[in-house]
């Protein structure tokens, strides 16, 4: 398969491990070693802030960069939102009348609102989803947990569309891209594209939509896939 571009999830992915924020330094080093042979984006959950900021010290300068779990798109120096409504103040109701805290990203954030649960606590997920249909909105937002936090955006916005959004933009066919994630919100996403990978230590839904699956878990699967893509696999 001839890939025009890579997109990496970050969290769980570029990580050391799944619920390890520290970034794997061989997942760097393999970023590094294609970088200037094809072109690399980021798709993430993080705010947008956040992915530039780590774009730019990986060395992806002016990378294309998907953010809050595909409601932001940043293409060059167009930056597009996907919805129209927030997730802000529904979840800032969440926050009074199930408990839950902001992560330290929510003041940063546009449209996809992220609470500070760990791990993929899908009994809080399935809470948050009865709270939101008894206030009335339960068909006007998604909520799924990303293993670092759990995630409350417009339903319109997924990281497939907005994978498919980006391709549009920059002029990429979708069939020539592959995408590298870990965690449920990966799975859809790996549907749009020619190749979607799913690290060794995947969710099991990612694992099940992946058209490949690398033996290394997180950081050292990017850099196993990596290897593989430009020819170095020993």
């Amino acid at each position: 398969m001839n890939i025009n571009l890579l997109l990496l999830d970050v969290d769980g992915t570029l990580t050391i491990d799944r619920g390890n924020l520290a970034l794997d330094p061989e997942a760097i080093r393999a970023i590094q070693r294609a970088r200037g042979r094809v072109r690399i984006g980021l798709v993430t959950g993080n705010a947008l802030i956040v992915a530039e900021a780590l774009a730019k010290y990986i060395g992806l300068n002016d990378a294309p960069i998907i953010a809050e779990n595909g409601c932001v798109v940043k293409a060059g120096s167009a930056t597009v939102m996907l919805s129209t409504l927030s997730a802000r103040d529904v979840t800032e109701e969440l926050i009074k009348r199930l408990g839950l805290r902001p992560t330290y990203q929510y003041p940063c954030r546009y449209l996809d609102m992220t609470l500070d649960v760990n791990g993929d606590n899908y009994e809080v997920v399935e809470k948050i989803k009865n709270e939101l249909i008894r206030m009335g909105v339960g068909d006007s937002y998604a909520v799924e947990t990303s293993g670092y936090a759990i995630h409350v955006r417009p339903v319109e916005c997924s990281k497939a569309t907005a994978i498919k959004r980006l391709c549009e933009l920059i002029n990429v066919d979708c069939s020539t891209v592959a995408f590298i994630g870990d965690s449920d919100i990966d799975a859809e996403a790996f549907k749009v594209v020619g190749l979607g990978v799913a690290v060794g230590n995947a969710t099991g839904r990612a694992r099940e939509h992946a058209k490949l699956i690398t033996r290394n878990p997180s950081g050292k699967g990017v850099a196993e896939f990596i290897e593989l893509m430009l020819g170095e696999a020993h």
